[in-house]
């Protein structure tokens, strides 16, 4: 073993607080011994892993982090122990000591590179479709709202959908908008990602499709998720600076409020820290968080602004968890979105910051789970990668925001950290020789700045114009069934595999899952949340009384609804809705 060397001054601050560089030795000594004695030692901790937990899954947590390719992934490992005054290269990220990692293919139907809008309706519905579209499958094209229309029956369910019908809670915490394509998809079905708000449609489908955060409010099955937290205010409310412009110049947060009075349901519409962290709040049936008019700020600046009020992704993640534990279970989605957007602008220190804060997320994940560990399937994983890479021949130990080497050619450095693409210029015209382009000269110092955007080979010019890329992106996992998901898959694949190890939607007759006849199956129930998951989520009825879709609207004024079940499959529902009684059949 090595001996740890100790510094006289080591600012290392994680969490919620400030992340600085520190000093870090310049050598450690890594002879063979050490490397023998370690690889044996990990070895051995392997070996005793032990066979695979094939229990059921009561809860499933997945983090996505947006754009958190292996690059990134790398980087931020190293950034993370060199914050800790080690070089950095030797580090390990919570998420990456998991028992089972694979990779996945991020590809679209009709694209090699990925949008987040096909990557996330694969994970979440387990099925590929087109580009930037969600929700929907190859039958819809994009920006296409009658062919969304007309191919309704292609539309598949989300795991949110399949959780709800088993009885479980269901959350998502993202610090994008919440009508952002990764959490978008787990309740919307739309041709194009951007419909967010009416404003954005074309003329002749504003008054046919619906935009997505009306989708979230006004349908199943976003109006009856437990919790939801993230940005996009200007959405949802007509009162605010930049608010979306609707023929309907409806309050989407007071409809929201209206429904949960309605089902005597208890709520909280929060707009910031505080008022997330309010006693009794983790015990609300519903809580609706919009904490910013659009995208959360990136986690390095809500550290350096002391005025914040926006809760950190941890702290949307342990709310979330507390809110949503219960007998039946939970399923949560969380994004670190910023990850991605700050690689969008080419600034590597930003998504460092933020994929650490999910990181922490991770760990909190884990801690409040600490006694059902063993029924939660946890993965972490990314939706698409991006096109920065790490390059050059640098020391051991160099920071990883700083130079990598000196261009022998040009006599110029250039940095560890580089995008092939971009939206900065960083070029002009060689002082030695006019024929020649070179690029900007600069120092470490100048690197290693928060708002210091890294050299890009190719400009492409615009905001956030640096593109995905194409390459496999990894997934970690533990908890039960999270050996499916070594190897190389397909991206679809991931919710399959949460479906299969909880006993919901398409694996819910599963082998192994008769046993576990959920919640939601109770063959006699008044509870009010129950009887809203069931009228609509089983669009598939065979066959229904006449008027009993001009009767019920929602589930305000039903009394009670009575499920009539063979082993954990529904075949009938008996609705009693002002003093009427209706019966559906369903088709399975």
């Amino acid at each position: 073993m090595f001996a740890v060397l100790l510094f006289s001054l080591v600012l290392f601050y994680h969490g919620d607080s400030a992340y600085r560089i520190v000093n870090r030795p310049n050598s450690l000594p890594e002879d063979g011994d050490y490397w023998m004695s370690e690889m044996k030692n990990v070895l051995e901790k392997k070996m005793k892993t032990g066979m695979p937990n094939t229990k059921r899954a009561k809860n499933v947590i997945i983090f996505v982090g947006d754009g958190m390719g292996l690059p990134v992934t790398v980087a931020s490992r190293i950034y993370k122990g060199q914050l800790q005054g080690l070089p950095g290269e030797e580090t390990s990220l919570k998420f990456e000591t998991f028992p089972s990692t694979g990779l996945i293919k991020s590809y679209c139907v009709d694209r090699q590179v990925p949008d987040s809008a096909c990557t996330a309706t694969a994970m979440f519905s387990g099925i590929k479709s087109r580009y930037y579209t969600m929700g929907v499958d190859v039958h819809t094209n994009f920006d296409d709202c009658q062919s969304s229309l007309e191919n309704a029956d292609y539309h598949p369910d989300s795991i949110i959908v399949w959780a709800k019908e088993q009885g479980k809670k269901t959350g998502l915490v993202t610090t994008m908008r919440v009508t952002h394509a990764t959490p978008g998809a787990l309740y919307c079905h739309t041709p194009n990602r951007d419909w967010e708000c009416e404003e954005f449609m074309p003329q002749n489908a504003k008054d046919k499709c619906l935009d997505i955060a009306r989708q979230l409010i006004e349908k199943e099955p976003g109006q009856y998720m437990n919790v939801i937290l993230g940005g996009g205010q200007r959405y949802f409310q007509p009162d605010i600076p930049g608010a979306c412009k609707r023929i309907k110049n409806v309050n989407l947060t007071q409809l929201w409020i209206d429904q949960k009075k309605r089902l005597n349901l208890t709520w909280a519409y929060v707009k910031t820290r505080e008022e997330l962290m309010a006693d009794g709040n983790e015990k609300k049936d519903h809580v609706l968080g919009l904490f910013a008019g659009s995208h959360m700020s990136y986690e390095l600046d809500r550290q350096k602004n002391p005025s914040s009020t926006q809760p950190s992704i941890q702290e949307m993640t342990r709310f979330a968890i507390r809110n949503m534990k219960n007998d039946q279970g939970f399923f949560l989605m969380v994004e670190g979105g910023n990850i991605d957007y700050a690689l969008h602008d080419v600034n590597a220190k930003r998504a460092m910051v933020d994929l650490l804060a999910m990181e922490d997320a991770v760990a909190t994940a884990m801690k409040e789970m600490e006694s059902e560990l063993d029924e939660t399937l946890i993965i972490v994983t990314a939706d698409h990668s991006h096109v920065m890479t790490i390059n050059g021949y640098p020391k051991r130990g160099n920071p990883i925001l700083g130079i990598s080497e000196v261009s022998v050619a040009m006599d110029l450095p250039y940095t560890t950290l580089m995008f092939t693409n971009g939206g900065y210029w960083k070029y002009k015209v060689d002082p030695k020789n006019s024929s020649q382009v070179v690029w900007q000269n600069f120092t470490q110092e100048e690197a290693m700045k928060d708002d210091y955007h890294q050299m890009q080979a190719v400009y492409i010019g615009g905001d956030l114009a640096e593109t995905h890329g194409g390459e496999d992106i990894a997934v970690y996992a533990t908890g039960p069934w999270s050996h499916l998901l070594v190897g190389v898959n397909e991206q679809s694949y991931i919710a399959h595999v949460m479906a299969y190890a909880a006993c919901i939607g398409p694996h819910k007759t599963r082998d192994g899952c008769d046993e576990h006849i959920a919640a939601a199956s109770n063959p006699d129930t008044t509870d009010p949340d129950l009887i809203a998951a069931w009228i609509g989520l089983y669009k598939t009825r065979e066959s229904c009384d006449d008027d009993i879709t001009t009767s019920i609207t929602d589930a305000a004024n039903v009394a009670k609804v009575t499920i009539v079940t063979e082993g954990i499959v529904v075949t009938k529902a008996t609705i009693v809705t002002n003093g009427t009684v209706f019966t559906c059949h369903y088709r399975h």
